[in-house]
């Protein structure tokens, strides 16, 4: 068991540096994204509210829409890095469930972090209604990811116990 431990080391290591790397590349362009004037994020949200009604997708009030794009930016950040920190949490702890939990733990401190830095910007708030939209798009991203693994290592599990299978000899 050790020398097998052993062995799998510098794969580990290269697994949590990649997974670290892709998790503080998220957070920076999440906090890039809060460190952004107000009339600033508004424009950036006004173009995708354009586009969705170029399309014919944006059918109701501009204002709401505006509302739901953001949001929707929210929710889709966080469950990219809920789903990048799992990966990290998996890497370093070797274990399923409490890579799930430090993932969710890890990405509401980030949601914290992010809404507390919007209060020193102009034109933008802190809101702990985002925090939890934020930590729910988290939630989200890495119970898909866990997901995802599991039905992975379970297929290539039964492949594997298939493959190992002793063929029977017939005789009797």
């Amino acid at each position: 068991m050790a020398l097998k431990h052993k062995l799998e080391l510098p794969h580990r290591k290269g697994k949590i540096l990649l997974f670290l790397v892709l998790s503080l590349g998220i957070i920076a362009f999440i906090f890039a994204r809060s460190l952004q004037p107000g009339e600033e994020s508004e424009t950036e949200s006004g173009f995708f509210v354009s586009l969705l009604q170029m399309l014919g997708l944006g059918g109701m009030d501009p204002g709401f829409l505006e509302y739901l794009v953001r949001k929707a930016a929210h929710f889709a950040e966080y469950a990219c890095l809920g789903g990048v920190l799992v990966c990290f949490w998996r890497a370093v702890l070797l274990n399923w469930w409490p890579s799930g939990l430090a993932a969710g733990i890890t990405a509401a401190l980030v949601a914290s972090a992010d809404e507390c830095l919007q209060l020193s910007v102009p034109g933008r708030t802190g809101q702990f209604s985002d925090v939890l939209l934020d930590t729910a798009g988290a939630v989200t991203g890495l119970v898909l990811v866990l997901l995802i693994l599991w039905l992975w290592y379970r297929r290539k599990k039964n492949v594997s116990d298939i493959c190992h299978k002793q063929p029977s000899s017939g005789h009797q």
